[in-house]
């Protein structure tokens, strides 16, 4: 049975849950790491998940919810926080539903992160700034959360790059306080400002609702091609993908660090993740998406990877779109070609690519050839229907309804079907000429 702590501190700003229990365990925590996670989490070895122990539910009894319940802890007060707008609705229901059993998977593991290499456990972040200014404000430094999310590499307060404090120690840790934090070269402006982005856009991820990944992913296939990185017949070349990132700020600076994110400098993953259907490390989504809307006001990016499909895009005029100058689905001149073609195969032969690719093209964008076909000379079909009546009438300016149903009999068909209210407009300057029942007369009398 949990006892309940006769005081409890207080949360130091935007400290993480690991940094609190460290201030508590050096200041009014017990001998041993072990005793403070028995008397927290009911483990010894608590310590060892500098995200988040198991047991949150013991924490908050022993603590009399001060803090927070067990879900307000995880989501804004651990770097878990930044996983959970990306887990599918599946995953998420789990998740919820380990929120308060006692032992299990690491919570990491429960948002499918390990297999991605991309998290380095022994690692923790600070800013030697932030440590002067946190002793002399509470006179012990913290671990903040924005510093120890996926993707945060520079102070965004004092805008200088975080120092690592790497170890294996089983103990309730603070960041060192004495200064001798390795000197690292000034960061290019370009790199600076390619890590901020990064770094913004994850803090806000953190404690927002669950994202649209496929209208992002969208979103991105549509921007690489209005920056001419791809084209539409080749939205997924892996050479010129990985040529383009490879030579970004944001490259630059992952070549030159020292963690398991510095594998993706090379822009090699940006393949796989635009054509895989599941999800994949939301520091990869976030790297890329920064890294294309460089040039874009960074907060209004940062709202359109919330919700792509309903946030604009405000271009050069003025105007508002829906994600650039290219439309969502093809281009027009691609998009006439499949629409006209005879067959599916001579749209191909058009094209120059084979039958095959021009299939997945049109998969990736949630249709197939029938249905787009059908979609897309549904406007041309209505248009030559209207055509045709109108001509009639003009060249029969006498003519009745009846006229028109007789000798326009394959367009009144299919507008009448179709598009009856179409119909109705195109004919309405017709006039009726039937000849109506006239109502009998009522008798007056009943009998």
């Amino acid at each position: 049975m949990s006892c309940e702590l006769a005081y409890i501190p207080d949360w130091r700003s935007d400290e993480t849950l690991y940094s609190w229990v460290s201030c508590f365990h050096a200041v009014h925590g017990h001998g041993s790491a072990r005793d403070t996670g028995a008397l927290l989490f009911g483990s010894e070895h608590a310590c060892r998940d500098r995200d988040a122990p198991r047991n949150l539910q013991r924490f908050v009894g022993v603590t009399r919810s001060a803090l927070g319940d067990v879900q307000e802890l995880l989501f804004t007060r651990t770097p878990i926080g930044l996983f959970i707008p990306f887990l599918s609705t599946p995953r998420q229901r789990k998740l919820n539903e380990e929120l308060v059993a006692p032992v299990g998977p690491g919570w990491r593991l429960l948002c499918g992160m390990p297999a991605s290499g991309l998290h380095d456990a022994s690692e923790m972040r600070y800013c030697e700034h932030c440590i002067v200014e946190d002793i002399e404000i509470w006179g012990m430094p913290r671990w903040r959360l924005p510093h120890q999310l996926p993707g945060s590499w520079i102070c965004l307060d004092h805008c200088h790059e975080l120092n690592s404090f790497r170890t294996d120690a089983s103990q309730w840790i603070l960041p060192p306080t004495d200064g001798r934090s390795d000197r690292r070269p000034a960061l290019a402006r370009a790199e600076a400002e390619a890590l901020e982005r990064v770094a913004a856009l994850a803090l806000r991820l953190v404690g927002s609702g669950t994202l649209d990944v496929e209208s992002i992913r969208q979103a991105v296939l549509v921007g690489l091609r209005d920056q001419g990185v791809t084209t539409w017949l080749h939205p997924l070349h892996n050479a010129h993908l990985s040529s383009w990132f490879s030579g970004s700020a944001m490259a630059g600076w992952l070549r030159r660090s020292d963690g398991p994110w510095q594998r993706l400098a090379a822009g090699d993953w940006i393949h796989d993740l635009l054509r895989n259907r599941v999800g994949d490390h939301p520091l990869k989504w976030m790297i890329l998406w920064c890294t294309l809307f460089a040039d874009h006001d960074s907060t209004a990016h940062h709202l359109r990877f919330l919700d792509p499909v309903s946030s604009p895009h405000w271009d050069a005029s003025g105007q508002a779109t829906i994600w650039g100058t290219t439309p969502p689905s093809l281009p027009a001149d691609i998009h006439d070609i499949v629409a006209n073609a005879a067959t599916i195969r001579e749209a191909a032969r058009l094209l120059g690519i084979s039958v095959t690719t021009l299939r997945h093209r049109l998969a990736d964008l949630g249709t197939n050839p029938l249905a787009f076909r059908q979609d897309a000379s549904f406007e041309q079909r209505k248009q030559r229907a209207v055509n045709a009546i109108r001509d009639f009438i003009s060249a029969h300016p006498s003519c009745s309804r009846s006229d028109i149903h007789r000798c326009c009999k394959a367009a009144v068909s299919w507008i009448r079907l179709n598009a009856p209210d179409v119909f109705e407009k195109t004919v309405e300057a017709v006039g009726d000429q039937r000849t109506w029942q006239m109502t009998l007369i009522a008798d007056e009398v009943s009998r």
